[in-house]
């Protein structure tokens, strides 16, 4: 059995839902399990499921979902400044792995070849 993106972020929803209306959990440690569990759902499907072209992408949401998730359970003011970090972890993990473009200066064309049709 193989879980896809959409079913994990289903469960990850549903089940501190499920557990909040047992009544063994408050409603802002309900909010931080959501958040919790998509940020991380999110990072092991980056690895899981996703090309390599995309898994930067899905990495970086998931640490800024993480970083929303502790909104819930900490000062709004460590809050944010955790989700600045996990902008600006992102932002350099991205340039880091990112590809860089050939120069397209240095590249010579060949005149004496020629892709049209002469009659």
């Amino acid at each position: 059995m193989k879980l896809a993106y959409g079913e994990g972020i289903i469960v990850a929803v549903l089940a501190p839902i499920v557990i909040f209306l047992f009544g063994k959990i408050s409603i802002l440690q309900t909010f931080f399990s959501v958040f919790a569990l998509i940020g991380l759902w999110t990072l092991v499907s980056a690895y899981l499921f996703s090309t390599t072209r995309e898994r930067m992408y899905y990495v970086s949401w998931g640490l800024i979902v993480l970083a929303i998730s502790s909104a819930f359970v900490i000062h709004i003011q460590y809050a944010i400044a955790l989700i600045l970090i996990a902008i600006i972890a992102s932002l350099l993990i991205n340039v880091a792995t990112r590809k860089s473009a050939p120069n397209t200066r240095d590249v010579k064309v060949d005149q004496s070849r020629s892709n049209s049709k002469s009659v």
